[in-house]
C-alpha cells in the first residue's frame, strides 16, 4: 500500500534569486547549453530519430481542446504512476543536487511552503490548487497545515475520484478542510475574494484562453493573495527578431504537442495577462538546474523506446495517440531546456491591497 507523499529537503538559497548565471532574464538563448553534451547537434539527432517512429507534420496539424487535454490525463493516469511517480505526483521533481530523487516531487511544495512561512501575516486559511491530479500536492500539504483549509479543481473524473481516496486513505478519512471538485479552472466555482493563495504546477500550460483564465484567478484571490506558478515557458518569442532556428522551433513545439498543449506560454504572455488581469509579478525564480535530473531520466526511459524505429512504430499503433505523444517530450525536453529554449519557472504574482 502506497504511504503519503515522501519529505524532500528544504530548499536552499534565496527564494527571489534570478537565473543561475544565464544572463538577464527573458533576453534570448544562453551562450552555451546548461549541459555542454547538450547542443544544437543533439537537437537535430533527437529529431531524425523521432521523424523515423512519428508523423511530425501530422503531429503538428494537431490543435488540443480542452476534451483532449481531459483525455490525455485519464489514458495517462497509469503510466505517470508506474515510469513517473508511485505516489502520484505529475509534475518533475527538483532536485538541487544534480540527481534524481524521488523526494523532489516535493520540492515545488517545500519552495511554496517556504514563501507562506515568510509572510508577515503567516500561514494563508484558504488555498486553492488547480488541477489537482492524482492528489500528491494536496495529499502532502494536508496534514502539514492543520489551520488551513484547502480546495481543488481538476479537469479530469478520474483524478477526482483518485484523489479522493488517496487523500482519505492518507489524512485518515475524509477531511472536513478539504474540496475537491471536478471542473475547468476557467470557470472557477468559488466565489470572489475567498482565497489566500492559489497555486497550479505544471497545469497552467493547458489554459484555452490564458487572460480569461488569469482573470478568474485574480477574482477569486482576496487582496494581498497571491497566484504561485511553476512549469516551463518560452523565454522569448519563437517568432521575436531573437526568434528560434527551424531544429529549435519543431522542438518546442513537438515538446508542447506531447503533453497535449497547443503551444507554450512564453514569458511576455504570462505577465500581459497577470497585468491585465491586476496581479503584479512579485518574484521570478530560474528552477533549470534543478528540473534537469527529471528531464535526463525521462529522456533515458522514452530514448531507449526510439532507439528500433521499426519496433516503437508497431509498439505505438497499439496505444491511444494520447500516450504515444509522451515519447515526443520526453525525448526532447532535456536538450530543449539545456539550450535555454524553454525554463523551468517559479513565478509569484500578487493581487494588490487597495
Amino acid at each position: 500500500m502506497q504511504g503519503a507523499p515522501t519529505l524532500a529537503a528544504a530548499p536552499t538559497g534565496p527564494l527571489d534569486e534570478g537565473p543561475h548565471g544565464e544572463g538577464p532574464l527573458d533576453e534570448g538563448p544562453r551562450s552555451a547549453p546548461l549541459d555542454p553534451c547538450r547542443g544544437r547537434p543533439q537537437l537535430a539527432r533527437w529529431l531524425r530519430r523521432l521523424s523515423r517512429v512519428f508523423d511530425l507534420d501530422a503531429v503538428r496539424r494537431e490543435v488540443p481542446d480542452t476534451a483532449a487535454v481531459a483525455h490525455y490525463y485519464a489514458v495517462n493516469e497509469g503510466s505517470y504512476r508506474r515510469y513517473h511517480s508511485a505516489e502520484g505526483a505529475v509534475h518533475m521533481a527538483l532536485n538541487p543536487g544534480g540527481r534524481f530523487d524521488a523526494a523532489g516531487f516535493a520540492g515545488q511544495l517545500l519552495r511554496l511552503e517556504a514563501h507562506w512561512a515568510r509572510q508577515p501575516e503567516g500561514p494563508p486559511a484558504d488555498v486553492l490548487e488547480l488541477a489537482f491530479g492524482q492528489g500528491y500536492n494536496l495529499g502532502y500539504l494536508l496534514p502539514r497545515h492543520e489551520g488551513t483549509r484547502f480546495q481543488g479543481i481538476d479537469l479530469t473524473p478520474a483524478h477526482v475520484a483518485l484523489a479522493r481516496e488517496r487523500l482519505a486513505r492518507w489524512t485518515t478519512g475524509a477531511s472536513p478542510r478539504l474540496a475537491l471538485t471536478q471542473g475547468d479552472f476557467h470557470h472557477l466555482p468559488q466565489g470572489g475574494a475567498s482565497i489566500d493563495a492559489v497555486f497550479c504546477i505544471e497545469s497552467f500550460c493547458h489554459a484555452m484562453d490564458l487572460p480569461h483564465a488569469m482573470r478568474e484567478v485574480a477574482r477569486v484571490l482576496r487582496p494581498g493573495g497571491r497566484f504561485t506558478l511553476y512549469d516551463g515557458y518560452l523565454p522569448r518569442s519563437p517568432h521575436g527578431p531573437q526568434g528560434l532556428g527551424a531544429d529549435e522551433a519543431l522542438a518546442v513545439e513537438l515538446v508542447a504537442k506531447g503533453m497535449a498543449i497547443d503551444r507554450l506560454q512564453t514569458m511576455a504572455e504570462m505577465r500581459s495577462a497577470a497585468a491585465a488581469a491586476g496581479l503584479v509579478l512579485q518574484g521570478m525564480v530560474v528552477l533549470d538546474r534543478e528540473v534537469m535530473p527529471s528531464l535526463v531520466r525521462l529522456e533515458r526511459l522514452t530514448g531507449a523506446f526510439t532507439r528500433w524505429p521499426w519496433f516503437a512504430r508497431r509498439a505505438l499503433a497499439r496505444r491511444p495517440a494520447a500516450r504515444s505523444r509522451n515519447v515526443l517530450a520526453g525525448c526532447l525536453m532535456a536538450t530543449a531546456v539545456s539550450l535555454g529554449l524553454i525554463s523551468y519557472r517559479e513565478l509569484v504574482f500578487r493581487k494588490p491591497v487597495p
